[in-house]
């Protein structure tokens, strides 16, 4: 078993406030909280559909399309249309606030990772939905299991977990160039050091598999503080900086990895699960490409997280707080094993509740040999804190990133 480690209806804002402050006085139902500039927000169903607008960070929508579009199908009384709007990670931030500044919130529902999530902390741009709007959400300790609820904690109540699992890192390898890929950092460190620029790994701010494997190597390493990139990272920082001295360069993107990989530039890269299936199943990679663990295999978490921007209406918030009920479903978390996933952010479905063109999937593109095994293998442990992703970039820019090759 695993062990687990540490881990578009819109009214002026005004009228908003004036409304739920008369509606509470005379004890209305829902959980009011306080939204953009300190106005109170209660769910009200909308009297006419919506258009829900859906701002990705996250690379999201890709693979969970067809539950969005399930739920407008279903609810064609909440909701007119999906407006699907995607933003790079780090700009997500200055949209929603731009909205927010301008007094004209129109975005319903934002996506991102911990990347995505951390930002909004910071700024102070979600509404809190927990404890808040616990009611009008499920309960969360009977769909996320001990993983999922470590980094549903990591939210501090403006997000909810609707993708979640063990992400990597895992180290790709074209078996006709690599026999085997490297089982220990110290033999990775040797195998580029026999084969400059033939290993490489995403900047770790813009790449899954990058900051994957930027989190697993204090665990591997053993250095004396895996949470701390500031104070606790000496021998990670003394590592990559060495691995650095083989390094051609560090691609700013997964996709331009995965492109460089694919068409044998590079014979040695870490990646994550998704990544390794979505690789080969679009024809990024070769078919026979494989995937290899570590023999102190540290799995670090990851997570998609659905969050409503402050400023919203009573009728946004209401149809987002639908929309995350329905996402979390048994029957629609089963519907992601059709997109590469091998997980899901509900603990009570399994591949054997995936239809069957997701059964297709595991078979086809799934490793049924590797991947079930791997799973129940090494540590888990849940990403850095997003304050000390930050930190960890910044070092990381610093000490590796602008000394490539050198």
């Amino acid at each position: 078993m695993i062990r687990r480690g540490p881990g578009g209806g819109r009214i002026g804002l005004g009228l908003i406030a004036t409304a739920v402050l008369a509606l509470t006085a005379c004890g209305a139902p829902g959980a009011p909280t306080a939204g953009g500039d300190g106005e109170a927000v209660t769910p009200v169903k909308p009297s006419s559909p919506i258009v829900l607008t859906m701002l990705d960070g996250a690379g999201n929508v890709t693979v969970n399309r067809a539950i969005y579009d399930g739920f407008a199908a279903a609810h064609p009384e909440l909701v007119s249309s999906i407006n699907y709007q995607s933003a790079p990670a780090p700009d997500v931030a200055g949209k929603v606030r731009a909205q927010q500044l301008a007094g004209a919130v129109d975005i319903t529902v934002v996506v991102g990772g911990t990347d995505v999530m951390g930002a909004a902390q910071t700024e102070d741009l979600m509404l809190p939905l927990l404890p808040n709007y616990a009611s009008n959400l499920p309960d969360l300790s009977q769909v996320q299991d001990e993983s999922g609820a470590a980094l549903q904690k990591m939210a501090n109540g403006i997000g909810v977990v609707n993708r979640y699992g063990p992400a990597g890192p895992l180290l790709a390898h074209h078996p006709d160039e690599v026999a085997a890929a490297p089982t220990t950092p110290e033999a990775l460190l040797d195998w580029a050091r026999q084969h400059p620029g033939k290993f490489t790994y995403a900047q770790p701010p813009n790449s899954g598999p990058g900051r994957t494997f930027l989190m697993s190597l204090p665990y591997m390493l053993g250095d004396s503080d895996p949470s701390d990139p500031e104070n606790g990272w000496d021998k990670t920082w003394a590592y990559l900086r060495e691995l650095g001295k083989y390094v051609e360069s560090y691609p700013p993107s997964s996709t331009i990895m995965n492109q460089q990989f694919g068409s044998g530039q590079l014979q040695l890269i870490p990646t994550i699960l998704s990544m390794d299936i979505a690789s080969r199943r679009d024809g990024t990679w070769a078919p026979t490409s494989q995937v290899g663990l570590f023999d102190n295999q540290n799995w670090i978490t990851d997570a998609h997280f659905m969050m409503v921007p402050k400023g919203v209406s009573g009728e946004q918030l209401y149809v987002a707080l639908e929309l995350m009920k329905w996402t979390l479903q048994p029957d629609q978390q089963a519907l992601t094993y059709a997109t590469g996933a091998l997980t899901t952010a509900n603990k009570n479905v399994t591949p054997a509740d995936a239809p069957p063109e997701g059964q297709a999937l595991l078979q086809q593109w799934g490793r049924p040999d590797f991947y079930p095994q791997a799973l129940t293998t090494g540590v888990t442990h849940t990403p850095l804190t997003p304050e000390n992703q930050v930190k960890a970039f910044e070092i990381w820019q610093r000490e590796v990133g602008s000394h490539v090759g050198s």
